[in-house]
């Protein structure tokens, strides 16, 4: 392999070991904390 090929794949490879944790701790710290179904709907009283 050349070496220009050898140091991309060094930097490509360095570049997605560094943004992959990024990604997972950004999804996690932007995951939704509430409740996963909505509430339940109180209808009215029938009218009389």
């Amino acid at each position: 392999m050349l070496r220009r090929h050898r140091t991309a794949h060094r930097w490509i490879w360095a570049v997605l070991a560094t943004l992959l944790p990024l990604v997972l701790l950004g999804a996690l710290a932007l995951r939704r904390n509430g409740p996963l179904e909505a509430p339940s709907v109180r209808l009215s009283e029938p009218a009389r």
